[in-house]
């Protein structure tokens, strides 16, 4: 079973399961949110374009 399929939104499964690693970017992708707390302990890379 998916870990995203887990989630409370379809956004935040959709994210989480569009910055996994592919071919064309093995690291994966990074997502970009002002509430980074959000994203703690799950296995995406964040930015925080916050100042």
């Amino acid at each position: 079973m998916d870990p995203a399929a887990d989630e409370e939104t379809w956004a935040a499964a959709h994210s989480q399961y569009a910055a996994q690693p592919t071919l064309d970017r093995p690291d994966g992708a990074i997502i970009a949110t002002t509430a980074p707390r959000r994203w703690a302990g799950e296995p995406v890379r964040v930015l925080d374009p916050t100042p």
